[in-house]
């Protein structure tokens, strides 16, 4: 059976969303590996975190310039190749400064493949006038799952991280190659704006702005669940580590199922109703997480955190993308910059507060960070115009 044309540069471009998710889903599965590897603290693993996400945000801020310089394919291979080498490179670390600069190197990789990566997203919706972004950040949950099950696979049978990162991306770099040859090139656009995207004074439609403010917050649960969640689990809950490593693993693959049908769930339900629902899918979620007793039950909790912000970032991100007046590369920027300056501050935050308050204190403020998703989701809200009645 011979594959559209379309089929090929969706997989094409899968293929590069995975990689974020299988590193991040390796990487922060074995952080009780890592942390016990390195002797670090709660507060050494949230300064972790915070370099990273400085990393991050200067590659984030930088990414719209050297895809203007160069291409956004140059600037998603480069990225996936720091992404892969750093997370391989944490093995060999001894030390908490060694593993500072790990992350940093890691960090740098996430800001350029999430612009690039998010641009190649946008080219497939653009030109073959098909919804795919919910695909493509599917894909990236599909990662986050096989990096989380590896992870907790081998630690389960008390082998090294090493060897897990290098099983896991071993096996992954093999369908690169393929990948890279069908990548698809920019193409200029057009230059009036859709008419929701109300331009400030900077030339940046006010709405591609107020879509990173809610992914922010999005970004920002979801990176407590990666990076905090098994610790929770495995800290104050007293989950076994294997169990503690299925947390993101859970969480993944609720929104690996939820992205899956994003695309006609956003017909069916509206934006509107599909973000506000979700959202309120994820305080109950985070509750659940924060008062249940038995570890399993925690699980149940961040499996509807899945469920419920996994359609919230693909969608913004093509109602973003939708503004004809902004290209592509910098309409991913702006959004991933104020998305995941949320993700990778708010996580090392909470680590610094773990460290003076108790872990499960700090997440409550998860909690609260879900309600303002319900109150962000109003961006969506459009009022019924009443018809006239007729006399």
């Amino acid at each position: 059976m011979k594959w559209s044309e379309l089929t090929i540069a969706r997989l094409a471009c899968a293929c590069f969303f995975i990689c974020p998710g299988i590193t991040y889903g390796v990487l922060t599965s074995r952080l009780p590996a890592l942390k016990a590897q390195t002797g670090a603290s709660d507060g050494q693993i949230g300064m972790f975190l915070l370099s990273l996400g400085g990393a991050s945000l200067i590659a984030l801020f930088s990414s719209s310039w050297l895809i203007s310089q160069w291409n956004s394919r140059v600037v998603l291979k480069t990225g996936t190749a720091l992404l892969l080498v750093s997370t391989i490179l944490a093995g060999v670390c001894h030390e908490p400064l060694q593993l500072t600069g790990v992350f940093i190197v890691y960090g740098l990789g996430t800001g350029l493949v999430d612009v690039s990566m998010n641009v190649q997203g946008l080219l497939v919706e653009r030109r073959y006038k098909e919804p795919s972004m919910s695909l493509m950040h599917a894909f990236f949950s599909l990662g986050v799952i096989l990096g989380a099950l590896s992870g907790s696979l081998f630690a389960a049978l008390e082998i090294p991280y090493l060897l897990n990162a290098l099983c896991a991306l071993g096996i992954y770099a093999c369908c690169l190659p393929w990948a890279s040859r069908r990548l698809l090139a920019e193409v200029p656009m057009g230059s009036n704006c859709h008419r929701e995207g109300r331009k400030n004074s900077s030339g940046v439609p006010f709405f591609v702005i107020l879509c990173g403010l809610v992914s922010m917050m999005a970004y920002a649960a979801e990176g407590s669940v990666a990076e905090w969640g098994s610790l929770f689990l495995h800290s104050v809950k007293n989950a076994p580590e294997e169990t503690a490593a299925l947390v993101y693993a859970v969480f993944s693959a609720a929104a690996l199922i939820s992205r899956l049908s994003g695309d006609r769930l956003r017909k069916q339900f509206g934006d509107y109703s599909l973000a506000l629902g979700g959202a309120m899918m994820a305080a109950c979620g985070m509750a659940c997480v924060l008062f249940s007793l038995h570890p399993v039950a925690c699980l149940a909790g961040y499996t509807m955190m899945g469920v419920g912000l996994a359609p919230l970032v693909p969608m913004l991100f093509s109602r973003a993308g939708r503004c004809r007046g902004v290209s592509a590369s910098k309409a991913s920027a702006i959004v991933s910059v104020l998305s995941y300056s949320g993700m990778l501050f708010f996580p090392p935050l909470l680590g610094l507060l773990a460290n003076e308050r108790g872990l499960e204190n700090a997440l409550l403020v998860v909690l609260c960070l879900c309600g303002l998703l319900c109150v962000g989701s109003f961006i969506f809200w459009r009022p019924r115009r009443r018809r006239r009645s007729v006399k």
